[in-house]
């Protein structure tokens, strides 16, 4: 049995779980309702939904719309007919147009029309949209897919439920109204510990946590399901690798790094598994990637030999060697400062010239500069295994310490290095000297960390969780 859903629209996880069932009433005293918000003004909100503040003034019986405050429930006039209460939601992965009409009662057409969409281009992961929850209805989930010609006949039989009923939740306008690997949904346990399945029966959850993606950050992947699942993705030409910190729970992280160059705009991600039965999920939807702040810099006095084609290839050759890593994690849920005063000088990403050349280069790490003579000493910002300790024409002495699961932190222009290849370390541990070696114009430690092959912003690894 395969559970597929390759359509870029997704069926938003959070609205299952939420008692949701907004629906079409014919009286037209029927509105939905909006929550105003931090910043809102009934102007801002007219625009939103094609309305005007007149309408909202009238429909809603406000004397001034001056005194409307963050909290107040307000009608919608351009909405007339649809009940319940309206809320943003970001699309996240798996989600399909089809699966958020029913998981959330509304009509397609009414998805459509409150969010202005007129190209399926408008709705991909990362996007925002408008929907309506009402809070009086049923609660569905994925409970199984169609195959081999079955009937929903077949499926009520199997499900132990009313026919009719079946086919209403699943908006099937007749027998012939199936497509073959279509999820079936039914009505579930009002019992909100029950994970709802809104993409495939072998799946509780799957999100990405922080979006939408942006150049230099670092995303997370995270799948929750109960069953032994085999797993697999791609995006931004890397390969996705899921790891679980404890082998007994039900939750996979798969961590990737956006790069600084990466082209903005919408990309494609993938991500598949399958168990031990044959039973099988292949997603593939469409990602935005927004473009990151950075400024630009110049650094003169280089030495000109580290801007040469083969310092560039010795460090290239060298690092993309270093592609081992542990399976188990070793960071805790952040990094730690590698020195003792941060004494920040340059941020990752920015563009850079070197000796008045183009600005062909971006800083793939932060710089920490000696700003008290005792500032030197430079340790391992998390337990993990050196990977490597030596010379480079461009990094200079060079450290690189794994972290498991395609973690590594890297420490360069180094005077002194205290580590070698194979050694364990701990946080704090002293594993080196600030200095200068490699293109550098004076002491400084470069600072890196790499997610997936990807240089990544460090200081997101101080001030965030990871996973």
């Amino acid at each position: 049995m395969i559970y597929k859903n390759r359509i870029i629209f997704s069926s938003l996880i959070l609205l299952a779980v939420l008692t949701t069932s907004a629906y079409r009433q014919n009286s037209n005293d029927i509105y939905p309702e909006y929550v105003i918000q931090e910043g809102d003004f009934l102007s801002i909100v007219a625009a939103r939904f094609s309305t005007t503040l007149d309408e909202i003034v009238r429909i809603n019986q406000i004397s001034d719309p001056n005194s409307i405050a963050i909290g107040d429930r307000i009608k919608i006039p351009s909405l007339k007919g649809i009940s319940g209460t309206i809320f943003m939601q970001s699309v996240n992965l798996g989600d399909t147009l089809a699966n958020i009409s029913i998981l959330s009662g509304m009509d397609v057409n009414d998805i459509l029309k409150i969010n202005k969409i007129s190209s399926l281009s408008e709705v991909y992961v990362g996007s925002t949209l408008i929907l309506v929850q009402n809070t009086n209805g049923n609660r569905y989930s994925a409970v199984d897919t169609f195959e081999n010609d079955e009937t929903s006949l077949e499926k009520a039989v199997l499900q132990k439920t009313n026919p009719e009923k079946l086919a209403k939740i699943n908006r099937l306008n007749g027998s012939w109204d199936i497509a073959e690997k279509q999820l079936l949904f039914s009505t579930v346990s009002e019992d909100l510990n029950i994970p709802v399945h809104a993409i495939s029966p072998l799946i509780d959850q799957i999100e990405i946590t922080n979006l939408p993606l942006m150049q230099g950050e670092t995303q997370v992947i995270h799948l929750k399901t109960p069953y032994s699942l085999t797993l697999s993705g791609a995006i931004l030409n890397q390969d996705l690798n899921f790891y679980q910190e404890d082998t007994a729970s039900n939750d996979w992280y798969a961590l990737f790094g956006v790069d600084a160059e990466q082209e903005t705009g919408l990309t494609d991600l993938q991500l598949s598994g399958s168990n031990s039965n044959g039973e099988s999920f292949d997603i593939r939807q469409k990602v935005v990637v927004e473009p990151g702040v950075f400024t630009y810099e110049v650094v003169s006095g280089v030495d000109a030999s580290t801007l040469e084609d083969h310092s560039n290839e010795v460090d290239q050759a060298t690092l993309a060697g270093i592609t081992q890593t542990s399976p188990i994690k070793s960071w805790g849920d952040r990094m730690s400062y590698p020195v003792d005063e941060p004494c920040l000088v340059s941020g990752f990403g920015n563009r850079r010239t070197y000796n008045d050349g183009s600005y062909t280069n971006f800083h793939s790490g932060v710089d920490f500069g000696v700003c008290t003579a005792n500032n030197i000493n430079i340790y391992a910002a998390a337990d993990g295994t050196v990977l490597f300790s030596g010379d480079l024409p461009i990094h200079g002495k060079h450290t690189i310490i794994d972290h498991g699961w395609g973690i590594y932190s890297t420490y360069s222009h180094q005077s002194e290095t205290f580590v070698t290849a194979g050694q364990q370390v701990k946080r704090g541990d002293l594993i080196g000297l600030i200095g200068s070696t490699g293109r550098s114009v004076g002491p400084h430690l470069h600072w890196e960390i790499k997610v997936n092959g990807i240089y990544v912003n460090p200081l997101a690894w101080i001030n965030n969780s990871f996973p």
